[in-house]
């Protein structure tokens, strides 16, 4: 095994666990911006293992299509939408 595919196995596996513990928090979380933020870390980490397997422009893609039009959609939304203050 060489130097730059075990860099290649360690940022995967960092990746993995880090995509596995925002989609974890997407579910869990108690306040909704909070689980639309969670969810915009979700795509990045998936743009990222995208451009890890040598897909970039997939990767390229999640990144505009996901994160800049759904996940900013997604937090005006939840921004816009009125919230009972102690409800």
């Amino acid at each position: 095994m060489t130097l730059g595919e075990s860099f290649e196995m360690i940022a995967f596996a960092v990746l993995a666990v880090v995509l596995i513990f925002t989609a974890i928090m997407v579910v869990a979380s108690k306040e909704i911006v909070h689980s639309a933020l969670y969810l915009l870390g979700a795509f990045a980490t998936v743009a990222g293992i995208y451009i890890l397997s040598n897909a970039a422009f997939v990767g390229i893609v999640q990144i505009f299509v996901y994160i800049g039009a759904i996940g900013i959609l997604i937090i005006f939304a939840v921004m816009l939408t009125t919230r009972e203050v102690g409800g």
